[in-house]
C-alpha cells in the first residue's frame, strides 16, 4: 500500500513568463517614478510667514470679545496648530433679505450678531499647489476653517490669504 505523492515543482508557460516580467516592469516603474516626484516636489519648495483672514459669521453681540491679538489657535478636527491671532475686526452682521414689493434683495443689518474678521499668521510652506501651514493644515481661500482658541469656538470661511517673504 504505497501512496503515490509526487513533489511539488513550478512549471511556467510562456504566458507566465510574459505576465511576470511585465508586473516586474511596472512595479520598477512605479518605484521609480515615486523616486524622481520625491526629489523634484522637494525642490520647489518656499516658505516664509502667511497672514489669512477668517470670517465668524453672525457671532452674538459682544462674544468677540473673546478674541485677543496673541491667541493660539487650532484646528477643532484634527489639532493643528494654525497659527496666532494678529488682529480682531469688528462689523455689524449684515443679511440679505428679499423685499417683496420689488422682488429685490436688500443688505440689513442683522441685530443682535456681528461679523469678525479675524487675521492670523502663521509660518508656512508653498510647493506651488497649495499652502501648507507651520502645523500641517493646507489652506485655501473659500475654505471653511474650524477653529477653537483659548476660551471660544468658531468656523468661518477663509476670506483673503497674504503671502510673506519667502525663504
Amino acid at each position: 500500500m504505497e501512496q503515490n505523492t509526487t513533489k511539488f515543482r513550478l512549471r511556467f508557460n510562456l504566458f507566465d513568463i510574459i505576465v511576470l516580467v511585465i508586473a516586474l516592469v511596472a512595479g520598477i516603474g512605479i518605484l521609480l517614478l515615486g523616486i524622481r516626484s520625491q526629489s523634484t516636489t522637494g525642490g520647489g519648495r518656499t516658505g516664509g510667514q502667511v497672514e489669512y483672514t477668517i470670517l465668524f459669521q453672525k457671532m452674538s453681540a459682544g462674544n468677540s470679545q473673546l478674541i485677543q491679538a496673541g491667541d493660539q489657535l487650532q484646528d477643532t478636527v484634527k489639532n493643528y496648530k494654525i497659527g496666532e491671532v494678529v488682529s480682531v475686526e469688528v462689523k455689524p452682521a449684515e443679511v440679505e433679505i428679499l423685499n417683496q414689493e420689488t422682488q429685490t434683495y436688500e443688505t440689513t443689518i442683522f441685530e443682535g450678531y456681528e461679523d469678525v474678521y479675524v487675521t492670523v499668521s502663521c509660518a508656512y510652506t508653498d510647493n506651488g499647489e497649495k499652502i501648507l501651514l507651520d502645523g500641517g493644515y493646507d489652506i485655501l481661500v473659500g475654505q471653511t476653517c474650524y477653529v477653537r482658541g483659548p476660551g471660544y469656538m468658531g468656523s468661518g470661511p477663509v476670506v483673503n490669504i497674504e503671502r510673506g517673504e519667502a525663504q
